[in-house]
């Protein structure tokens, strides 16, 4: 039988032991460590390949921007608030690739987002390829003793909580995101959050790792669903519904977070994340799995699908 990526992380996951100084290890969007000064080191890497997750003609500017993007979103769904940011970054070049006009434009579109979110760039490595071009960003941060925001941890009853709108983010903004940085460190500042994940794969693939984590279920108001226009755009395009593409797209790159529904109401009225909007999309619920209430009032039972690796 094929083996999915999912299951193959679980039994990597099975052979891991970790030593008392690592907070979170595999299984989340970071490692987590202890350093000896009661501060904590998070830990996130990220491939980005040609053909998968940009194409050969894509702007080199916009490779290299969301390259170093990725990993930024990780260190988001772990809240936010670092004080210092490092990253390492690995690029495998084809031969096609290997001319300045590529590689001092690669460069800038990663200096353009280490600089607006504060990380310096430390080292990495630079190798030839017969392959597809390869990028691999590897980001360090330190933050204090703040508790990190995790998968795990929401309980029947909260409220399921989306930034932005979702969907048909293969038009452009798969590209071109702002890593949720700054409304993570408020939310998790401020809010009593319960579990947090980038949505990367798909809304009901992540949010089915939360759920999982935190063995609930969860029931989901179509109408509170916030679709973007590229889903409604790419809708037309391929006869598939908006929703379909809200809840299933990848790479949107948004927050998706749980709260007690009382903190729920506070944050959606928050005036310092009004530029990006927060929408309540539903609940967690005792029977597992996902459910949606259609606008007609419908249950239906959702299948958590999304993008997988293999």
């Amino acid at each position: 039988m094929k083996e999915t990526e999912f299951g193959y992380i679980k039994w990597i996951q099975k052979h891991l032991k970790y030593r008392s100084d690592v907070i979170i290890g595999s299984g989340d969007d970071c490692a987590v460590i202890k350093l000896p000064d009661d501060n904590l080191l998070y830990a996130t890497i990220d491939t980005i390949i040609e053909g998968i997750d940009f194409l050969s003609d894509t702007p080199a500017e916009k490779i290299g921007y969301k390259s170093v993007a990725v990993s930024l979103s990780d260190l988001a769904a772990m809240g936010g608030g670092f004080e210092r940011r490092y990253a390492l970054i690995s690029v495998a070049l084809p031969k096609k690739f290997r001319k300045p006009s590529f590689t001092h434009n690669l460069f800038k579109g990663m200096h353009r987002i280490c600089k607006r979110f504060g990380v310096q760039i430390i080292g990495g490595d630079l190798s030839a390829t017969r392959g597809h071009l390869t990028i691999t960003s590897t980001l360090l941060a330190v933050r204090n003793k703040l508790a990190p925001a995790t998968r795990s941890g929401v309980s029947v009853g909260d409220a399921i909580l989306v930034t932005d709108r979702l969907g048909g983010s293969i038009l452009g903004k798969h590209l071109s995101f702002m890593p949720r940085l700054e409304e993570a460190k408020i939310l998790t500042e401020r809010y009593k959050i319960t579990s947090m994940i980038d949505i990367s794969d798909g809304l009901l693939q992540d949010l089915r790792h939360i759920l999982e984590a935190g063995k609930v279920g969860a029931t989901l108001d179509e109408v509170s669903i916030p679709i973007s226009q590229d889903a409604e755009k790419l809708s037309r395009q391929d006869r598939k519904s908006s929703l379909y593409h809200a809840l299933t797209d990848g790479e949107d790159f948004e927050l998706l977070f749980t709260a007690p529904l009382e903190e729920a109401m506070e944050i959606i009225k928050d005036k310092e994340l009004k530029n990006t909007p927060i929408s309540i999309i539903g609940l967690a619920q005792k029977p597992k799995g996902i459910r949606l209430c259609t606008r007609q009032g419908q249950i239906t039972r959702l299948t958590p699908t999304g993008f997988r690796h293999f």
